[in-house]
């Protein structure tokens, strides 16, 4: 429940009218909103919640936010008004409220990749023996973590959030409303360069969260990542080192690789080993297995059911998930996002799965580099042409670049998904590996759905 008093307090706001002074919960979405819950209309580049404060109390009876100078929106408006200088600010400003008054350890993870698919494998993990609460699928924007603290509920054991950002501050913006106990950051690769402009830039904005993190908490240093500095001073807090090649404080060990099966592998803790087979593909999934464990472990999380979760966690939704088509072909959906990290480690492990028929790879545009786009793309082209890949197929305006880079039979390029699709059903064959992978702005998912 929250009280009005509370309310106006974090948001630094002012009763414009009032008639309810209880509310039973915070809403920014009318279509979901419930009986007795404040409605906070946020807006961006095409829409303006203000517009829908009416139809928010004619379903929760309870009130609404507005922005100081937009009082016109709420001329008839009926229920609890409370005028505010900004309303995202509002709502971040509310999540911090409730998050201070959450007794449970806070767990953050962000990097430019992995950091999904890490999460999904912790709260798995800390689920099997604790009170969970975490950001579903990847709400890790300044909106979705915000909400996901506002909506818990109960007295969860560990909250667990991964933390997103394409622009500079919003990393320290997101780690102040979250102030982790524990944080780790998975990798620094090129991605948002649009928005963080250098690798330089990336760096910084990530590194804020180890900065964020509690005075006294615990940080997570990946030893195989150079951009991420052991040496540097992240303030009074205890550092763990994580890594497959270089020696850390937990580390993973590949005993077998079992192919389309996964890998055998053993992990190395402080106080003994453990090992595992897991069924994801992809060494890059060893190193989210490898981050998971290790924020487990020093969670107080026993070896048993860190094994447990290892042995039956299943490829998440769009991330290098083998699909098998009926006509004896497998496509591989990579199709949630793509940098020029995730980019190359597919295309590698594409070259190292074993095929009984051709290795096809269904590449679409990397999005959000910026001024880097030519030159990523280019070094994409020349990753292709040293591949052992049968066919490569390209579709988006930057891949241009990639196919002129080149310049063989087996690579062409499409300005349409129609004709991609329809030649891809003219060639493909039982025995065959269809990697599908590009930026979510490409829609490649919309491939996959077309030929399984």
């Amino acid at each position: 429940m929250w009280h009005i008093h509370d309310i106006v307090k974090a948001v630094n706001g002012t009763v414009y009218r009032m008639e309810r002074d209880v509310f039973s919960g915070i809403s920014t979405d009318t279509r979901t909103i419930s009986e007795g819950e404040l409605f906070i209309p946020l807006s961006g580049d095409n829409f303006d919640g203000h517009a829908f404060i009416h139809e928010a109390y004619s379903k929760s009876h309870g009130g609404a936010l507005c922005t100081r100078g937009r009082e016109g929106a709420i001329t008839n408006a009926s229920g609890t008004i409370i005028l505010v200088d900004n309303t995202l600010e509002a709502l971040l400003r509310l999540a911090r409220f409730k998050r201070t008054r959450i007794a449970g350890t806070f767990i953050a993870i962000t990097g430019s990749n992995g950091k999904t698919t890490t999460k999904e494998i912790l709260v798995a993990m800390m689920k099997s023996a604790y009170r969970v609460a975490y950001n579903e699928k990847n709400y890790n924007n300044l909106i979705g973590v915000s909400k996901t603290i506002l909506a818990i509920s109960g007295t969860p054991d560990f909250c667990i959030f991964e933390l997103g950002t394409n622009s500079p501050g919003e990393i320290q913006q997101l780690g102040r409303i979250t102030e982790p106990d524990i944080s780790l950051i998975t990798n620094i690769h090129p991605s948002h360069l649009e928005g963080l402009r250098t690798i330089d830039g990336i760096v910084q904005e990530k590194l804020d969260l180890f900065y964020c993190t509690k005075e006294n908490g615990t940080i997570f240093i990946n030893a195989d990542d150079p951009h991420i500095s052991q040496q540097e001073r992240y303030g009074n807090r205890t550092s763990y080192t994580f890594g497959i090649i270089n020696k850390a404080d937990f580390s993973l060990r590949i005993d077998e690789d079992l192919g389309w099966s996964g890998f055998s592998i053993t992990l190395t803790v402080p106080g003994g080993t453990l090992q595992a087979r897991t069924h994801l593909l992809g060494r890059y999934n060893l190193y989210n297995i490898l981050c998971a464990s290790s924020i487990a472990c020093s969670a107080g999380l026993d070896a048993h059911h860190i094994k447990e979760t290892i042995e039956t966690f299943s490829p998440y939704s769009m991330r290098f998930n083998p699909r098998h088509s009926q006509h004896g072909y497998t496509i591989i959906d990579d199709t949630y996002n793509a940098n020029p990290a995730s980019m190359e480690w597919a295309i590698r492990i594409l070259n190292d799965l074993p095929c009984t028929g051709k290795k096809i790879a269904i590449l679409g545009s990397m999005k959000e580099l910026g001024e880097h786009t030519l030159y990523y793309h280019t070094h994409l082209g020349r990753l292709l042409k040293e591949s052992t890949i049968s066919m490569i197929l390209l579709i988006g305006d930057e891949m241009k670049d990639a196919f002129n880079e080149i310049k063989q039979k087996r690579a062409l390029f499409f300005t349409n998904q129609t004709a991609l699709i329809n030649y891809v059903k003219e060639h493909i064959a039982e025995g065959d590996v269809v990697l599908v992978k590009g930026s979510r702005a490409m829609k490649m998912e919309d491939i996959v759905e077309a030929l399984v």
